[in-house]
């Protein structure tokens, strides 16, 4: 009956909203007559209809700064109680006393002293393992860098030990959690990073051996700066460790974010101020070596300490936000660029000491050894970014994925960059052994020289079509990197070869009539060839045509589509032929002996003998006109050589013929004057046929009575 009369009144109830604003009192009457009746009544209030959930709108810049500001606010007030708090936290966790801090340091000095022990045993194993394998000069760059990453090696490996052994210590000591293990265990972990921090120092300054410092510091200047940069980095750990300390004896959270502020500002002050001292010298070391730098240099000497600075007060906000936030403590903005940056010295260290102690002896042409450096450098970058973005967390976060490709593409631009330079290389030194005496062509020669090789003539349209292969591969990496489906674009690439085919079917009867004249070794390089009555030197070959330059200057550009017949003149050996005119009273026999010893003599001429393949030698009569026998001397060069050879062949000859009186005959025009006997009359006609001679070119020479 109850349950029934509860429910009655709720399903009353229910109506209420209803009719509540016209009737109000019947509702109370009902329920006190139920209770009249000893009912147990409940008013359940009327539901309402649930709305869509809206999520509240992201803070804007200037909440969270506020939110900042406000949240400071406490901690900053907190860090005048430190001491205070501090002596408490002593306090409370020896149960109102002091006196379990004396045993429990002297805990923690057997332990550090152990630890040293372990340090220094370690310092020195690592030594003999370095003298047994042995380093390069130190004057040496792979000499420095050497014993740059030894120092680090051993600075780390010792720094090591010191943190295994103490801990291991103290565990055995103190086995159970308490105030004297905690003290033990931050006292080793604090001196464990201070060592750490001051191997990477060590490694970088050589403070106290200036013949294998890396950085080109004065012995003074690397001492100061190694000096400070250790106080600063030890009095930061004090002050970290001590504040996580406290916060282990008794927490206390004002107490723990005050001391945490502390640390990471005295960390920045000291940091910023070390740093901003050496500045000159810094900026000296970044411009020394190099009498032009090039701009990325300049611009590094000049932007550096804002970069620095920009930085360290990143890293500090970072470090603030967590605090002022309660958001978990991360040290990766902190120690993430120091991180990667050791890395990646290392990296490029490690590849440089390969290249000078086991490839340079190798490498006969210095481009190779500036193309290995270069990729060291990019590659020991891009592990040291990809470190840095480890140690921050990012592959972990939403831009995990894209950090991920971005790598990627970087290693396929590095890898594409340097096998275009290989290739670059390659050419460019094979074209040097190729130059011979096309390189440097006598002025003389009027453009008929012998040309490059096949192979200077073929390397440069290969250099062009691995541009184009490199090209396209990376361009088909970087765009699977980003996520994009390449197969499309191969299917697309044929349909578009295929317009281009049908479209232009001049450009691809160029390039296939190019390739297959290269292939036959039509022509090369330097060579001087006819092409249709257009000739000159081969100057420039493409995929699609080449240029001549005619021995007068004129350009031209020939497409090879457009050949039907091609003259070589470069090719092999030329023959010469010198027509002389003599006289008819000449010995032909005479002359024949005196050419024939002649070209003996040219031969064996120290000057231009090397310059004959077959030497001067008569052909004998092979013409007579009305005033001369000519006769023919002819000789066989190198295409190219037969112009300076001709002229020392002339020269002989004049020389020679002078020496036996042998004569040459000049043109002579025979003048026959009819119809007249008088002699003024028969020297002008005479007169009168030389100057018609002159008007056409002909050379004529009046001799005689006429003159």
């Amino acid at each position: 009956m109850r349950l029934a009369a509860v429910l009655v009144a709720f399903a009353f109830l229910l109506a209420v909203p209803v009719v509540a604003q016209d009737a109000p009192s019947a509702a109370v009457t009902a329920v006190e007559a139920l209770e009249r009746g000893g009912n147990t009544v409940f008013v359940v209030p009327p539901a309402t209809a649930a709305g869509p959930a809206v999520a509240p709108p992201p803070p804007s810049f200037q909440d969270r700064i506020a939110a900042f500001r406000l949240a400071m606010e406490p901690i900053l007030a907190a860090i005048p109680e430190i001491p205070t708090a501090a002596a408490a936290a002593v306090t409370a966790a020896g149960d109102g006393s002091v006196a379990w801090l004396l045993p429990a340091l002297l805990v923690a000095a057997l332990v550090l002293g152990l630890g040293t022990a372990a340090y220094l045993y370690a310092g020195r194993l690592c030594a003999r393992l370095v003298l047994s394998i042995g380093f390069a000069p130190p004057h040496t760059r792979a000499g420095r860098i050497g014993r740059a990453l030894e120092r680090l090696m051993r600075g780390g490996l010792s720094a090591f030990a010191f943190f295994a052994v103490g801990t291991l210590v103290t565990l055995l000591l103190v086995p159970e959690p308490s105030p004297q293990r905690a003290t033990a265990l931050f006292a080793v972990l604090g001196v464990s990073v201070v060592l750490a921090v001051r191997s990477v120092f060590n490694a970088i300054l050589a403070p106290y051996d200036g013949t294998s410092r890396l950085v080109p510091f004065t012995d003074a200047a690397a001492r100061s700066f190694f000096l400070q940069l250790l106080v600063g980095g030890t009095v930061s750990a004090i002050v970290t460790y001590v504040g996580l300390w406290l916060r282990s004896l008794s927490p206390d959270v004002a107490t723990d974010k005050a001391l945490l502020v502390l640390s990471s500002t005295v960390a920045l002050v000291i940091f910023v101020g070390v740093i901003l001292a050496h500045r000159k010298e810094i900026t000296a070391a970044i411009l020394q070596g190099v009498v032009r730098p090039g701009i990325v240099r300049r611009m590094a000497s000049v932007l550096w300490p804002i970069i620095v600075l920009v930085y360290f007060l990143a890293a500090w906000l970072s470090r603030m936000a967590d605090v002022a936030f309660d958001r978990p403590m991360s040290l990766g903005p902190v120690f993430a660029p120091v991180i990667g940056a050791v890395v990646a010295l290392v990296v490029t260290g490690v590849l440089f000491i390969i290249h000078d102690s086991r490839l340079k002896r190798g490498i006969v042409h210095g481009a190779w050894s500036e193309l290995f450096e270069r990729t060291a450098i990019g590659l020991g970058t891009i592990v040291g970014v990809g470190v840095t973005l480890e140690v921050l967390g990012v592959f972990d976060g939403a831009w995990g994925a894209a950090a991920g490709r971005g790598l990627g593409v970087a290693l396929v631009l590095l890898a594409a960059w340097a096998a275009w330079q290989a290739v670059r290389i390659w050419v460019a030194i094979r074209l040097e052994e190729e130059a011979g005496p096309a390189g440097g062509q006598d002025t003389e020669s009027e453009g008929f020289g012998p040309g490059g090789s096949r192979l200077a003539t073929l390397l440069p349209i290969l250099r062009s079509v691995m541009a184009f292969v490199i090209g396209s591969i990376v361009v088909m990496f970087v765009l699977a990197n980003l996520g994009v489906d390449v197969g499309p674009l191969f299917a697309g690439a044929g349909v578009v070869g295929l317009a281009v085919g049908f479209g232009a079917q001049s450009l691809i009867r160029d390039i296939f009539s190019g390739a297959f004249f290269l292939l036959d070794d039509a022509f090369r390089k330097g060579e001087y060839i006819d092409v249709g009555g257009t000739m000159g030197s081969v100057e420039k070959i493409s995929v699609r045509s080449f240029q001549l330059r005619h021995h007068e200057g004129r350009l031209h550009t020939i497409p090879f589509g457009e050949i039907k017949q091609l003259t070589n003149f470069s090719r092999d050996w030329v023959i010469m032929k010198l027509p002389v005119r003599l006289t008819y009273d000449t010995d032909v026999e005479k002359v024949r002996k005196l050419v024939k010893k002649l070209g003996q003599e040219m031969a064996a001429d120290p000057e231009i003998g090397h310059l004959f393949i077959d030497p001067p030698k008569s052909q004998g009569v092979v013409q007579m006109d009305d005033s001369a026998m000519i006769m023919r001397v002819k000789f066989k060069t190198k295409p190219g050589d037969q112009f300076l050879v001709r002229r020392h062949v002339y020269q002989r000859l004049r020389d020679l013929f002078d020496r036996h009186g042998i004569h040459f005959a000049h043109r002579e025009v025979l003048v026959r004057v009819a119809g007249t006997e008088d002699p003024e009359e028969r020297r002008q006609a005479a007169l009168g046929a030389v100057r018609a001679m002159d008007d056409a070119g002909t050379p004529a020479k009046v001799v005689g009575d006429l003159a």
